[in-house]
Formats: structure tokens, sequence, C-alpha cells
């Protein structure tokens, strides 16, 4: 004899046999969209007390050194990247909007760092200029440090990733951190629209904004 199932077991079953769906496998609702000030707050903190560096970056990002199709230079080169954060808005088309720039062409963004021991500033400018394939740079002063910077960037497969390579000699150690936008071209793709000269110029305000909070004190980490 068959006994009758309690009223919420017969609801949920008659839910699952409509949707088709496995009762353990029915998938959670999407997350809700980051919204810019999300993607951008620069509410984390990250700390080498090895190399004594600290930088501050949004706490919506993710730990990783790659977020797009092309990875940032320091990642294939000799300079082991320590530490990346990211925030990639998915690939194409879009599965599900992740954030503010779902309607646009952007990857995702990101930076990369590390901290390569070297004899003289001479050979930390030249493993500068060795990523960026070009010895033309600029000079700007971060944390009261004078970094030299250098512009990187790859293509191909209708992807690119354009950044900019900070690098710092301190202590016999040349630090070396790199931030990049991730982009695909707007001809390839359906519907979506390329980040206005606006918006590009808004992102890189606030990837300088990371730069500018990185301090270089390797000198405090041998007092502590």
């Amino acid at each position: 004899m068959l006994r009758a199932l309690p009223t919420a077991s017969l609801i949920l079953l008659l839910v699952v046999q409509t949707s088709g769906q496995d009762p353990t496998q029915i998938p959670a609702p999407p997350a809700k969209p980051l919204t810019s000030t999300q993607v951008w707050t620069l509410d984390a903190t990250y700390t080498d007390q090895q190399h004594g560096v600290t930088f501050r970056y949004p706490s919506a990002w993710e730990a990783t050194t790659q977020f797009a199709y092309h990875p940032p230079a320091l990642t294939v080169s000799e300079a082991t990247p320590i530490a990346g954060f990211g925030y990639s808005e998915g690939g194409f088309p879009r599965v599900r909007i992740v954030g503010p720039y779902a309607g646009t062409n952007l990857e995702g963004v990101g930076i990369v760092y590390s901290a390569v021991p070297v004899t003289s500033a001479a050979k930390c400018e030249a493993k500068a200029a060795s990523l960026s394939d070009s010895p033309k740079h600029s000079h700007v002063i971060l944390g009261h440090r004078s970094f030299s910077v250098y512009e990187t960037g790859e293509g191909g497969m209708s992807q690119s990733i354009e950044g900019e390579l900070y690098a710092a000699y301190v202590g016999s150690t040349c630090y070396l951190f790199e931030t990049d936008v991730a982009m695909a071209s707007p001809a390839a793709l359906d519907n979506i629209q390329a980040l206005t000269p606006a918006q590009l110029r808004d992102i890189n305000v606030h990837l300088l904004n990371i730069m500018k909070s990185v301090r270089v004190m390797p000198n405090a980490r041998k007092q502590s």
C-alpha cells in the first residue's frame, strides 16, 4: 500500500517534475551584480611582510594573477608574481551580469606584484624594459618612492591586454607592479559596445589609485 506524501514533500515533487530537474541539483539564484562602488572601493589591504610591501585593493576582487584571456606580462616572465588581484566581467557572450561593465567589451582589470633580487638599479630597469619590449619609460613618485613606468601589452584572438609596469629599486630588490585593462574587440561581438574614452580614463584613474596606496618599506620590516 502506498502511503500519502506530506503536503510539503508533494509540492516539492510536483515542482521538480514540472521543471525536469533533480531536487538536489536546483541551481542557486544568480548573485546580485556588483556596483561600480563595490568594484573600485579600496577596502582591503595586501601585506607582504617578507619584502615590506603593502597596498590597498577592492575586496570585491579575487586573488588571481590572470583575469582575462591574455595574461599580464609579469606572469610570463622569470619574475614570478608574489601576489595578484583582479576583477573579471566574464567571457562573451555574457552568461550573467557581473558588474557595471557587462554591456561593454571589458574582460577584466587587475594588479600583479613581484619582488626580484638584483644587484643594481640598472638591472632593475633592464628587467622592466624586457617586460615592456621597449626602453621608453616615464617616472612617477608614489608613496615617497620613485618608480619608472613602462607600457605592457599583448593582443590576438580578438582580445587584448594593456598595462602599466611600475619598477622601483630598493635595497637590492627590484619591486615590480603591473596594472592591466583587458578587452575584447567590439567588432567580434554582438550587442557589445566598446568602452568609451571616458570609461577607460576612469578605469585607469582607479588603477592609479591602487598604485598610490603602494608602500615599499623594507627597513620597517627589519625593525619589526
